[in-house]
């Protein structure tokens, strides 16, 4: 997508990623009835984890590197969904839009700053250049990789912990 660094995160971050998952939570009444449609959701949403955090794991390009690791993070949204805690589920969403939109503005001027350069393999010693810019990189990925007493920890604590409770599709999702 071309766009400036702003707008690509805003729509990346709030608008278009989340759209699928804020659906599910307003119309939350029609998977109430159906405990084969979040057995679906949380398996395909940890599927999607697996996926997204697997392919990001060998990405050379920033900007993948940051898309995919959106797409694991909504696995994580679409199991919420599937265990049936839909407050969790938007209090991570909210918590991930943020983070996301401000990573977006990092990486964006990452890629400015290395003159359009989107490669990793090519971008060395931003510590030297710019000390700031990385302690924020730096901060906001352990914030959303749920380092302990972060706004990321507790939202995904708040998922994790529904998945020990004790109803069927908690123990159908666990057995597999």
């Amino acid at each position: 997508m071309e766009a400036p660094t702003p707008a690509s995160a805003l729509i990346h971050s709030s608008t278009l990623v989340i759209m699928g998952i804020f659906l599910i939570i307003r119309f939350n009444i029609i998977f109430e009835f159906s405990l084969i449609a979040n057995l679906i959701l949380a398996m395909l949403g940890s599927m999607t984890i697996a996926f997204g955090a697997l392919v990001a794991s060998f990405q050379n390009d920033i900007k993948k590197l940051v898309a995919f690791s959106t797409i694991s993070q909504m696995g994580y949204l679409f199991c919420g969904c599937g265990f049936f805690c839909y407050n969790e589920v938007l209090f991570y969403l909210i918590i991930h839009a943020f983070n996301k939109a401000f990573l977006f503005i990092i990486v964006g001027y990452i890629v400015h700053f290395f003159n359009g350069n989107t490669d990793l393999r090519f971008m060395g010693s931003l510590s030297i250049f710019a000390l700031d810019l990385l302690f924020i990189l730096l901060f906001i990925s352990l914030n959303l990789t749920g380092l302990p007493y972060t706004s990321g920890f507790i939202a995904k604590e708040f998922l994790l912990f529904q998945t020990f409770k004790s109803d069927l599709i908690s123990l159908l999702v666990r057995s597999f």
